[in-house]
């Protein structure tokens, strides 16, 4: 529209001119401003303009229908980044990419969310068998940056998985030496049932 000098014809309903000689360059500008609005349309948001004589009408149409869609748009983002939990197989980083295209998203439509804000909403998805570490984060003084929780949360699973992988070795372990036990024992009481038979 700027470019065509018709932002005027968008910004306010411009009347039709009283002197004939105006008339029909008012005339053309208001055609041109219309044609480049529909065109600029997909066939679906067309039919929203339907009855807009002007086109300060049609442009505030389009501004009312595409702020509420975008009003609304932020309030399901806002609610998805609440509601972000770890769920059952969910890596840390994958955990916590989450909560950045959330953030990401709101970004664009113009929302700025706090590296502090994003830190507690992790902090509180965490699953149950997080809750020590979970004290101990929010027992400190401050609150880790994003940046720091992420590298903090990430390392927390590898010792995690490393700390239940040694103790999950330890029960077949223990199956493998009763079993190597048992099959002494069996040794044992064969050969001495061999020698008993020979006496």
């Amino acid at each position: 529209m700027d470019d065509n000098g018709l932002n005027d014809f968008i910004e306010a309903d411009v009347p039709k001119p009283t002197n004939a000689t105006e008339v029909d360059a008012w005339q053309k500008k208001t055609t041109k401003c219309r044609r480049i609005l529909l065109e600029g349309m997909k066939d679906h948001i067309v039919s929203s303009l339907h009855g807009k004589a002007s086109p300060y009408l049609m442009w505030k149409a389009l501004t009312d229908l595409f702020q509420s869609k975008s009003d609304q748009r932020k309030l399901v983002i806002k609610d998805k980044l609440k509601n972000i939990k770890c769920e059952k197989g969910d890596s840390m980083p994958k955990y916590l990419t989450k909560f950045t295209q959330c953030r990401d998203e709101l970004g664009s439509m113009g929302v700025t969310v706090n590296d502090e804000d994003l830190v507690s909403l992790a902090l509180l998805g965490l699953p149950k068998s997080w809750h020590s570490y979970q004290d101990s984060v929010n027992n400190q003084e401050n609150l880790p940056g994003w940046e720091r929780l992420w590298s903090d949360l990430v390392q927390e699973e590898i010792r995690q998985n490393t700390r239940d992988g040694s103790s999950s070795k330890g029960p077949d372990e223990e199956n493998c030496a009763l079993a190597a036990k048992a099959k002494k024992g069996k040794s044992k009481k064969t050969s001495q049932s061999g020698a008993k038979g020979k006496k």
